[in-house]
């Protein structure tokens, strides 16, 4: 029997693992304005936004997220906490700091927490797309809060 000219399954094994985003931002403007930019890159797709720790937790099971862009202030507190959260009930899912902040003790808190990277926002749009494709595929490994990639994503904040 000849072999199929097309297999659905094996173009979709094949195909780039497309990134199925959430965003925690208190900031609207900010986080529909990277939805869209998120959403224009062809292996990415915003699925929901969030000013707080309350709202991303309640968008997991509708939208089955794997990569997370959070700020660290969120209009119901601090996300480290969160970051904990999400690593225990995802614990492959890429988690990605987006703050205005930078310092060595603060990514170590992120870090710690269970974040892959932190990625300044004064950087470019570039750097943040980078970062996420860079860390998805590292955080295909389930691991615990507090066992996050370690100096390799010191490399993405800077």
């Amino acid at each position: 029997m000849a072999e199929p000219l097309f297999d659905a399954a094996t173009a979709r094994n094949a195909a780039p693992q497309s990134l199925r985003i959430v965003i925690g931002e208190n900031n609207a403007d900010l986080a529909i304005t990277l939805g869209l930019l998120l959403d224009a890159e062809p292996d990415m797709q915003c699925v929901a936004t969030g000013g707080s720790a309350t709202a991303v937790l309640a968008s997991l099971d509708q939208h089955a997220p794997n990569a997370f862009i959070l700020d660290l202030s969120l209009d119901d507190g601090p996300s480290l906490p969160l970051i904990s959260k999400l690593r225990e009930r995802l614990p492959s899912a890429a988690i990605v700091v987006f703050t205005g902040h930078k310092n060595e003790l603060l990514t170590e808190h992120c870090l710690r927490a269970g974040a892959d990277a932190l990625v300044v926002k004064s950087g470019d749009f570039e750097e943040l797309t980078a970062t996420l494709r860079r860390v998805v595929g590292s955080a295909q490994t389930p691991r615990e809060p507090g066992a996050g990639p370690g100096a390799d994503a010191h490399s993405a904040d800077g």
